[in-house]
């Protein structure tokens, strides 16, 4: 998209609304990226984010009881406020008023609370001409299902690549932090909290090396805790594991392609 844009951040578990809104504001003219409408399947989606982030001329912020304490939404809204442009904060439910982030507080947001009619007329009146396309914009055919959170050891990558390959063809991005530095402070645990929770799904990679490493381990367990449904997919031979036992997993160490045959039949299986 090379025209003036806005960039709706949302939490993907708000997306039955973010879904009508942005058909509405399409209909009505407005260019909006929107990330399952414009990241490409296979493409990494922290990267995909932070260029279209980049080039937005303004933001709407969706809150909600979903976008509560997610770390990368509040990340986003930075970015913006350190570049000083637009936020249009869109309030969905009561606990998104009382989630919005101490920097919005001071500005006047659009409530659609009461009624959606009333709260995208509101919306419609606040963005800048510059987003504003004159006509009817067609609602784009979604380029992704969403992305998938990679967990891996490193010692693994080559394995992932082949996964890649598999995600592109099922219309998926993905998210990988094994890619970025895994310099895991403070603020990059909750971050990636926020990821593997609005995820479509965590695929984590099996193998001795898995086992070894101090995250991966996390990263299975805490994607359990949120409810993002996980696939185990064992890429090495291993030995037993109390993390993983009794569980079953996807074998691609006899026959890759059966593995991932395997793999896109429980895809499909879960709705996804």
């Amino acid at each position: 998209m090379t025209a003036p844009y806005a960039f709706i951040s949302y939490s993907r578990r708000d997306h039955v609304f973010v879904e009508r809104l942005v058909a509405n504001l399409q209909q009505a003219g407005i260019r909006i990226w929107r990330d399952t409408e414009r990241i490409q399947p296979g493409q990494q989606w922290q990267r995909a984010i932070e260029d279209a982030l980049e080039n937005a001329v303004a933001l709407l912020y969706v809150s909600s009881q979903q976008s509560r304490g997610s770390d990368w939404m509040g990340q986003e809204l930075l970015a913006f406020f350190r570049a000083g442009r637009l936020v249009i904060p869109v309030i969905v439910d009561d606990a998104g008023e009382e989630a919005l982030p101490s920097e919005l507080q001071q500005f006047q947001w659009v409530d659609f609370r009461q009624s959606y009619a009333a709260g995208l007329s509101k919306l419609l009146s606040v963005f800048p001409p510059s987003v504003k396309s004159g006509s009817a914009i067609t609602t784009a055919k979604e380029q992704s299902k969403g992305y998938v959170f990679i967990s891996y050891a490193e010692e693994d990558v080559d394995f992932v690549e082949q996964l890649r390959g598999f995600l592109s063809k099922g219309e998926y991005g993905y998210w990988d932090y094994a890619e970025s530095d895994r310099n895991y402070h403070t603020q990059f645990v909750r971050e990636l909290e926020s990821v593997i929770a609005d995820a479509v799904a965590t695929l984590s990679v099996l193998s001795e090396a898995w086992k070894d490493s101090k995250w991966t381990v996390r990263e299975y367990f805490f994607s359990e805790e949120v409810g993002t449904p996980v696939f185990l997919l064992r890429a090495r031979k291993m030995g037993p594991s109390l993390a993983t036992a009794g569980t079953p997993f996807i074998d691609f160490v006899s026959n890759v392609d059966s593995g991932f045959q395997k793999l896109d039949q429980e895809l499909k299986r879960k709705g996804l």
